[in-house]
């Protein structure tokens, strides 16, 4: 036996040369056929859907075929497979591509594989033609099991590939980080693993959709907020957007409460189930992220909050004693704003008081960048003190309200201090009232460049209140 000869049929077979000796046979005997099989099955319209394989003394004007009444599966009775191996003949009248044929074979194994010989021919003896046929068949059952075996290799392979993925997005998705990392790492995770078209990640800004990561036609092309980008309802399931020929377009939603990213990708045809089953699963990953370190945030933030209030506690009793322990009335002041500028950590300060000589409230004392700073000696006038009841709220905030508004509200004038609270960029005004009156006013600010840090928290708006309380009550002391 000539091994090596043996070995090229083989491999010739299972390439796919047993359809070759199919159609060689099919010549000796004069024939005029084509063999056609289903086209996969992410056609539109598969079960009517057939491409030709091969022809026999005919060249077909198309390599495809879509039959509206006579479709060859149909007449084939659909009964369960039992061999390995199975020949089927049926008379069949039809025009096909300008070609009248006569006969139908249908060729289909295990594992699952069909085949259909289409021949313009009338057979005599069919029984005895399938009977020749057999061998033939058994060969392309040979050439179908080893393309089944081949295509289960590469899903084995894209699916171990796919868990390698899984695997290393599991070991970063859940880490703290911030939006526009996030966003890139998802796009870095998608393009990886799943090597689409292009990639963009969308942030749902409310009454719009921004670009945080994304392919350059997605930043000049940004969806409008209809549809799915608008749903109040939003599962981590990948949605497909648009299919074309060459342009599929899916949305994978990653919402989480108030937060809604969309991550829309495009492929150049219809991905396989395996792709939008690891969308599917990064979408549930990346949602999941996004609540779990949300509740880290909180639970940092409420370590914080507590902590600081700890320590407002704390300095509150230490303040209302060196108050207490103050022997005169300018030391008293000048502890009340030391102290007032240290707790609420700002560097500018202004204090106003009743002086009842003059009859209206002068300014006292002024603190611009830690250093005392020339007073103003303009009066706010006022024939009596601003009655403890017209002062509705306890601290002011000058980002909502404007000075000349606060004082009005009190009954009093405008604001005679306004362009010195301006320009040291004042953002609270506190009144000091004791059972009676609004004995003085602290304005406290940052200066230029105000952030995030210079705003106070619940609690110590809820010291500085108790802090002005105390001090307004010792004022009786120097009177």
């Amino acid at each position: 036996m000539d091994f090596n000869e043996l070995y090229k049929n083989i491999d010739f077979i299972l390439g796919g040369g047993a359809l070759k000796c199919l159609s060689d046979f099919l010549g000796t005997k004069n024939f005029h056929a084509i063999v056609i099989e289903k086209a996969n099955s992410e056609s539109q319209d598969s079960f009517n859907s057939f491409n030709i394989i091969d022809s026999v003394g005919i060249i077909p004007s198309s390599l495809t075929i879509n039959f509206q009444d006579n479709n060859p599966a149909k007449i084939f009775p659909d009964a369960i497979l039992k061999d390995s191996c199975e020949l089927n003949y049926q008379d069949f009248s039809a025009e096909i591509l300008g070609n009248k044929f006569q006969s139908v074979i249908r060729m289909r194994g295990l594992p699952e594989w069909e085949i259909f010989v289409l021949i313009q021919e009338n057979i005599a003896k069919p029984e005895s033609f399938i009977q020749e046929l057999e061998p033939y068949a058994g060969l392309i059952r040979l050439w179908q099991t080893f393309k089944k075996i081949s295509d289960t290799e590469k899903k084995l392979s894209r699916l171990s590939y796919m868990i390698l993925a899984t695997k290393n997005t599991l070991a970063s998705i859940f880490e703290p980080m911030p939006l526009q990392y996030f966003a890139s790492f998802l796009n870095d995770v998608i393009q990886e693993s799943l090597f689409p078209k292009s990639i963009a990640i969308l942030k749902d800004e409310g009454n719009y959709l921004t670009v945080l990561k994304g392919h350059s036609d997605s930043v000049k092309n940004i969806p409008e907020r209809t549809g799915i980008f608008a749903s109040q309802i939003l599962p981590p399931n990948p949605v497909v957007l648009a299919q074309q020929d060459n342009n599929v377009e899916i949305v994978l939603p990653i919402a989480e409460g108030d937060f809604r990213l969309f991550c829309v990708i495009k492929w150049d045809r219809m991905p396989d189930s395996q792709t939008m089953n690891f969308l599917e699963l990064l979408g549930n990953l990346a949602v999941r992220a996004v609540a779990i370190n949300n509740l880290r945030k909180q639970s940092v933030q409420s370590k914080i909050d507590i902590s600081s209030e700890e320590f407002t506690v704390l300095s509150l009793s230490n303040v209302l004693k060196i108050l207490k322990g103050a022997e005169s009335r300018g030391r008293f002041l000048s502890l009340l704003i030391d102290i007032f500028m240290e707790q609420c950590r700002m560097k500018n300060c202004l204090l106003a008081i009743w002086d009842k000589s003059r009859s209206g409230y002068t300014l006292s004392e002024r603190r611009t960048g830690h250093f005392r700073s020339n007073s103003d000696p303009t009066l706010l006038p006022s024939a009596a003190p601003v009655k403890n009841s017209d002062v509705h709220e306890s601290i002011y905030n000058l980002d909502e309200q404007s000075p000349d508004s606060v004082f009005k509200s009190w009954g009093l004038g405008g604001c005679p201090w306004k362009e010195i609270l301006k320009a040291s960029d004042m953002k609270y005004i506190f009144p000091l009232c004791d059972e009676n009156s609004l004995v003085a006013i602290i304005a406290i600010g940052s200066g230029q460049n105000q952030s995030d840090y210079n705003v106070l928290n619940r609690a110590q708006l809820a010291s500085m209140q108790l802090i002005a309380q105390f001090a307004a009550y010792e004022f009786r002391r120097f009177e």
